[in-house]
């Protein structure tokens, strides 16, 4: 006989599990709905994929693989990750010290005695690379005055940083650096016997089961691969491809290729400590330098949304956006891979968030700041500015994305809207020398010489040392006479 309080527990639970899947469902309809809007007015081009309990929720490409010839993205199409990859450095960092073969306490030089640099070997720890508070760089400047398709072995980047001296301190605070990812790499080289590409397929991507992912260089034929796009500024409704600015090989520091669905199997061999074991697993995960979004762990980045934990990392450069993140209170893992601009990004990041999470500070301020766009666009410049001023513009308002849509809506031809947000930046953020830069940039892409001078004349006030601003203004003077 089934008693009555088991009937009863039954039903509630029940009924709980209905009122979830409920949830999910409205919640999924939303953000499909949402992203079906973006794909069709604002260029989302990329995969996106909603998962629960390691359940695919959502799952939807949108956009073009391969614009030229209009290949459009598919499921199984392997996007750019970016800094992402960080997530593999660390992993196997996790790995070797987990086996034994390093300490993430000793030195560079422990594991590098050559290392030229014996400021580094001596003063820097892995702990340090890993959570980028070692004083180390980055070396994109140097990169893009080089060939890079020389560039193939964790090595061949060395040169690039190596004399460099550091920026701070080791310990004393947080500065993204690739450069300190690119030294592991050569330490997991070093400690292990293997490259760092053999070693992260054999210890990571194949236990994981992620036959999808992997580095190689641009130059070879592969298939399903989403090539990055960015906006001409020069030639509004034109594409650029990024071939020729990206890494010509992904490394330790980034530029892996991966499916959605990949990333899915890395977070569910994560979490099921398939490729740690379960106290490594959670010294991986734990946040341990606090920096703008949140705490840096190793390799990975966690935040709070709500009182819900999440963990994971984002990637960007040209023509690449991408986030990845895992919320084990609830069981979300979410997946945004893009081949455009960074706004489509942000808008399908803020969405899903939003959605799943409820409203924070970070998502009330990115949409009262679309708000403040979408007034602009509909009843000009003075009505959005007196809207983004009644609310506090420095506390409100973020000034990127202001920014970045007034460059795509330059993109799509609507110039007066643009001229207009590029003009509300400099209002509501009066002492930003970006505003001004973009105000100038907008105003020679508009063919308004006369005020493109002035603008320019009054940014290189803030920033006298921009070689490029002046060759501009000469330009512009020029032929302005």
């Amino acid at each position: 006989m089934i008693r009555p309080f088991l009937i009863c527990t039954l039903v509630m639970l029940f009924s709980a599990s209905s009122l979830t899947a409920q949830t999910d469902k409205a919640s999924i309809n939303k953000i499909s709905l949402e992203l079906e809007k973006m794909a069709q007015h604002d260029h989302l081009s990329g995969v996106i994929l909603v998962a629960k309990n390691n359940k695919i929720l959502y799952q939807k490409a949108f956009g073009f693989a391969n614009r030229a010839d209009q290949v459009r993205n598919q499921l199984h199409t392997r996007f750019n990750m970016a800094s992402m990859t960080k997530m593999f450095t660390g992993m196997a960092i996790l790995q070797l010290a987990e086996s034994g073969k390093l300490s993430i306490d000793h030195m560079v030089g422990r594991y590098l005695p050559d290392y030229p640099n014996k400021t580094i070997a001596d003063s820097v720890t892995i702990h340090q690379l890993l959570t980028h508070t070692a004083g180390l760089g980055n070396f994109w400047e140097e990169l893009d005055k080089v060939p890079k398709e020389k560039y193939l072995s964790v090595d061949d980047y060395l040169p690039l940083f190596a004399s460099k001296p550091l920026a701070f301190k080791p310990g004393s605070r947080y500065a993204y650096s690739n450069a300190g990812y690119i030294l592991l790499g050569k330490i997991i080289e070093q400690v292990s016997g293997q490259t760092y590409f053999d070693f992260v397929r054999d210890h990571i991507l194949l236990p994981a089961g992620m036959l999808d992912t992997e580095a190689f260089e641009l130059d070879n034929a592969q298939p399903r691969i989403a090539t990055g796009y960015t906006m001409s500024p020069e030639k509004p409704g034109h594409w650029k491809n990024n071939n020729y600015v990206n890494v010509f090989k992904g490394g330790p520091a980034g530029g892996y290729y991966t499916t959605a669905e990949d990333l899915l199997r890395f977070s569910k061999a994560v979490l099921s400590n398939v490729l740690l074991n379960k106290h490594s697993t959670g010294l991986y995960l734990k946040g341990k330098v606090k920096y703008d979004r949140g705490y840096y762990a190793y390799g990975m980045s966690t935040d709070t949304l709500n009182g819900y934990g999440i963990l994971g990392h984002t990637g960007g450069h040209f023509g690449i956006a991408n986030e990845f993140f895992i919320c084990p209170d609830l069981g979300y893992t979410v997946i945004i891979m893009t081949n455009g601009e960074v706004e489509n990004y942000w808008d399908a990041s803020n969405l899903i968030k939003s959605t799943l999470f409820g409203a924070t500070t970070a998502t009330d301020k990115y949409y009262f700041t679309k708000k403040v766009i979408r007034e602009v666009s509909g009843n000009g410049e003075e009505a959005g500015y007196k809207l983004a001023v009644g609310k506090g513009p420095s506390d409100q308002l973020r000034e990127s994305v202001i920014d970045r849509w007034a460059y795509h809506l330059l993109f799509d031809k609507k110039t007066q809207t643009a001229i207009a947000l590029f003009r509300l930046n400099v209002k509501c953020f009066p002492g930003s020398s970006s505003a001004l830069y973009s105000l100038a940039e907008g105003y020679r892409l508009t063919a308004d010489k006369t005020n493109a001078i002035r603008i320019y004349e009054q940014y290189l006030l803030l920033e006298p040392d921009d070689a490029e601003a002046k060759e501009k203004l000469h330009s512009l003077m020029k032929s302005n006479n």
